[in-house]
């Protein structure tokens, strides 16, 4: 079942579908609406209207986008030290 809200009802940093088949894509603090490519390409574009939209959970891949401005909040996913190769 599909749950339908307004695009402005949507809080900032939510991820979504809807609209013309064009996947997943992430609501910006700034009215930006951003897409990430398969090349790992990030697309940012206004928003035009207030289409119905379907509220998802977010992928690992969009949690820091939009964050630019608050890097204090971007969740850091492990220790940073990259494990040896066995051999």
């Amino acid at each position: 079942m599909d749950i339908k809200v307004r695009l402005s009802e949507l809080p900032e940093g939510s991820c979504f579908t809807g609209g013309r088949g064009k996947g997943i894509r992430k609501k910006t603090e700034d009215g930006k609406v951003v897409t990430v490519r398969p090349g790992g390409r990030i697309r940012s574009r206004s928003h035009k209207g207030d289409p119905e939209v379907n509220p998802i959970p977010c992928p690992l891949q969009y949690i820091g986008i939009g964050q630019r401005m608050h890097p204090d909040q971007v969740v850091e996913i492990g220790d940073g030290r990259p494990r040896k190769k066995k051999s």
